[in-house]
């Protein structure tokens, strides 16, 4: 702060402090214009700034006298118990940051008062305009009895505030052990309640997964014993020879084994309006219930050729629910079961749908009853986490007008999305269900990762819930049991009232008498560290060398990731590399590698950096939300990957801990998915400079599952072609969503990735993929570093060329935001 500026906040200061409060604001904005920076800090002064106790010092700056056993003081001391810094007292306002004209000011005061203690007469101090402090008398005073007062005023106010915070700190005495029992007890209380509520609804979920296998097993093998019966089958061989003989259309529509399959199917079953298909190997259709018979020789749905393929190979299948819009008079979702069906020899020719025999009516009666009779929401999904069954909630919100949905309409059709926001109206808009995120019960039970969660989160309805599910991967459904968190936590809720009712009370006076001392700490913490233009939002996260905060800076206004070495990891080898890690970050400037703004230390020895905030979503949690990605897209982030990485390792500078987790993927407007490589902890230069790396690394480090081989069995040895490695396996993560080996103890994954290949990636994803990308991954995993690419630029040639072939538009990244985006 220079001089000009000091004087101007000085004037403004003075002018404002003898108007009414509620005219201050106004006043200095008009006067400081733009200038955010000068408001703010005149505001601040007027916060700090205690008038009576400036009254009392500047009436003792024009001392006509010291007493005579007055104690020297210089410009370091400060009378006993005061707790003040150079030239202030408590109430007054300390100089303005850089400030050395107040300073001066209080220097100067200091050296009168000492010739007026040597000369042992009587002086007069004058101040006059801009030479006068805002401590200063506006009125002259000469009364030496008044200045005797005046002391003592200061004495006793500052006894005063030392006996207030006495006082607040007995007071927390006293409410310290109440406190921590009153804690303990209701943690003990909460903890207990939940887990009464976890076991709840893991039972009751386990019991809803058990009865609807075993349903669901039963009526597959009903319908297997049908299959085996012979009149049945020796009507559905005959009826495939008689097609392998290519015969007119008219001729197989009017077979006469299509009316016998009929007839044994009725006598079976005892449904007289019994529902069926058959296709031949070649998924056409050979018989079917349909009077008109027009759908005899056309082949199966696309969408149901998945089925059919399992029943080929031996498997019978549960096929549903479904809604079938082509059939009139099914207005209900259908369940079926397809069974194989073999020759004399044992050949499977065929495959037999059946339905018509109450399969969903039953299935889902099942999760009413329970639903019903304990209060609960109980409902079944598929793959695309749409409710499969009809959940008397999910009715009863329809019934309200909540969905866009009729009641009648909710199964097989309901997607269970979280609307994002508690729905309160008569008549709710539409909820766009088909482009928002999933529930977080539906997320886990897709992924196949059952859970209880007692942590609160949102249905489908917007309402806060506690919930349980599971996957069942040989029917391709998961089973969701929730309840409201009013009805779970209602005995919590008494309890909580009662302690924070107590609590309250308690805390009531100790909290007043804490507050003054907890603003000024703030304050005067807040003013000096260099962390202070930042407002932390929120903590990201926490590695092993810092926790991530989101900051907004206050006066750009921009969001920035804020990173703090943990209070654990102060040795001065982990300063050093927490220092490498912010360095070599910021000397990359590629848009695709996270950019640093500000890196530093304060007083206090802490060591931060302040980065870009990225926006979006890991590698991993795009896998999470939508599984293995195309081709394309796959592709386009490996690009983007390359290029990050192509100019680091023209540095000469390895990343080392390349994964799907330290990759951030966002939507860009104009260009799609946009890729971002961060968290440059484990980063290593190909040629360190001593006098700035310090750190020894005597064992592996990185993520050991995206390691390349030669990393464990050499771990100091520095070579870009274990970049190379890693990014092959990104590749395999996204194209298969999974990563290439997985193995609970460390010793046998070293063991794969030093001598084993991953299991091939069609296996995973249930479909080929082109060869030439087959390829590409597979050099780029290559055991020795020489079988692969020779450089981060050849491995982005190589996909260059591939994305010719398999492209990834901008539409197609905006649809995929737009279903799987959301939080």
């Amino acid at each position: 702060m220079d001089a000009s500026r000091y004087a101007r906040i000085r004037e403004l200061f003075f002018a404002i402090e003898e108007m009414p409060p509620d005219a201050q604001a106004d006043f200095l904005r008009a006067q400081a214009g733009d200038d955010q920076e000068l408001y703010d800090e005149i505001m601040s002064l007027l916060d700090e700034h205690d008038s009576e106790c400036a009254r009392i010092e500047g009436e003792s700056a024009i001392a006509v006298s010291v007493p005579p056993m007055q104690p020297d003081l210089d410009e370091h001391d400060s009378p006993p118990g005061s707790g003040s810094s150079i030239g202030t007292h408590p109430g007054t306002e300390s100089p303005p940051k850089g400030d050395t004209t107040r300073r001066g000011d209080s220097q100067n005061r200091t050296q009168t008062d000492a010739d007026q203690r040597v000369g042992g007469g009587s002086a007069a101090i004058t101040k006059h305009g801009a030479h006068r402090t805002h401590a200063s008398p506006r009125v002259k005073q000469t009364n030496a009895a008044k200045q005797s007062s005046s002391n003592n005023q200061i004495w006793a106010k500052r006894t005063r505030n030392s006996r207030r915070r006495n006082s607040g700190w007995l007071w927390l005495a006293a409410l310290l052990p109440t406190a921590l029992i009153g804690w303990w007890t209701y943690r003990q209380v909460e903890s207990m309640i939940i887990r009464s509520i976890a076991t709840e609804l893991k039972g009751v979920v386990d019991s809803m997964t058990l009865s609807a296998d075993q349903f669901l097993g039963e009526k597959e093998t009903l319908v297997e014993s049908w299959s085996r019966e012979p009149s049945l089958r020796s009507a559905i061989v005959e009826l495939n020879q008689l097609a392998e003989s290519n015969p007119p259309l008219d001729k197989l529509k009017n077979a006469k084994q299509i009316d016998q399959i009929r007839t044994q199917l009725r006598e079976l079953s005892g449904v007289e309006d019994i529902k069926f298909v058959v296709w031949n190997d070649s998924f056409r259709t050979l018989a079917s219930s349909i009077q008109d018979r027009r759908d005899i020789g056309k082949p199966v749905r696309p969408a149901d050729a998945a089925y059919l393929a399992r029943v080929m190979a031996g498997e019978t299948v549960t096929y549903g629910p479904t809604r079938l819009t082509d059939e009139p008079g099914t207005e209900k979702p259908i369940m079926a079961v397809i069974v194989p069906i073999h020759d004399d020899s044992g050949r499977i020719i065929a495959s037999m749908l059946v339905r018509g025999i109450g399969i969903f009516e039953e299935f889902n009666r099942i999760f009413t009853s329970i639903a019903v009779a304990g209060e609960l929401d109980a409902y079944a999904i598929n793959r695309e986490g749409t409710m499969i069954t009809e959940s008397p909630r999910a009715i009863s919100k329809a019934t309200q007008g909540r969905f866009d949905l009729a009641p009648d309409q909710i199964a097989a059709n309901l997607r269970v999305s979280d609307p994002g926001f508690l729905i309160t109206g008569e008549n709710a808009a539409d909820l766009q269900r088909q482009v928002r995120p999933v529930t977080v019960a539906v997320a886990g039970a897709i992924a196949s990762q059952p859970d209880v969660r007692t942590d609160p989160y949102m249905n489908y309805c917007g309402e806060s819930v506690v919930g349980a599910w599971q996957w069942l991967p040989n029917r391709q459904m998961g089973v969701i049991i929730e309840t409201t968190t009013d009805r779970a936590f209602a005995p919590a809720r008494v309890v909580r009232f009662n302690f924070l009712l107590l609590g309250s009370l308690l805390s009531l006076t100790a909290f007043l008498a804490a507050t003054k001392i907890a603003r000024t700490s703030t304050a005067e913490h807040a003013a000096v560290h260099p962390l202070s233009r930042y407002d932390i939002q929120e903590q990201l996260g926490s590695g092993g060398m810092g926790v991530v905060f989101r900051a907004n800076h206050r006066q750009l206004g921009r969001d920035a990731a804020l990173k703090v070495l943990r209070g654990d990891r102060h040795s001065p080898e982990d300063q050093l590399r927490f220092d490498r890690e912010a360095r070599l970050a910021a000397s990359l400037s590629n848009p695709h590698s996270v950019q640093i703004y500000d890196y530093g230390r304060s007083d206090q020895g802490e060591a931060y950096c302040v980065m870009e905030f990225l926006r979006g979503l890991t590698l991993q949690e795009v896998v999470a939300r939508s599984g293995h990605q195309p081709v394309g897209r796959t592709l386009s982030i490996l690009r983007q990957v390359c290029d990050a990485l192509a100019e680091a390792h023209s540095m000469n500078l390895l990343h080392r801990d390349i994964k799907p987790q330290n990759v951030m993927l966002s939507l860009d407007p104009s260009v799609g998915d946009w890729a971002v490589i961060f968290d440059f902890g484990l980063a290593k230069p190909l040629e360190p400079d001593t006098s700035v790396y310090q750190t020894r690394e005597t064992i592996w480090a990185g993520t050991p599952m995206y390691m390349a081989p030669e990393r464990f069995r050499q771990p100091g040895v520095m070579d870009p072609r274990s970049d190379i490695y890693s990014v092959g396996c990104i590749a395999y993560y996204l194209l298969s969503g999974r990563p290439p080996f997985i193995e609970s103890e460390p010793e046998s994954l070293f063991a794969l990735i030093l001598s084993e290949h991953p299991i091939g990636i069609a296996i995973h994803r249930g479909e080929g993929i082109p060869t030439e990308v087959n390829d590409l991954i597979i050099k780029c995993m290559a055991k020795r570093p020489e079988d692969r690419y020779d450089s981060i630029v050849d491995v982005g040639r190589a996909i260059d060329q591939l994305r010719v072939k398999h492209p990834w538009t901008v539409d197609e990244a905006r649809v995929w935001w737009g279903h799987h985006g959301g939080k």
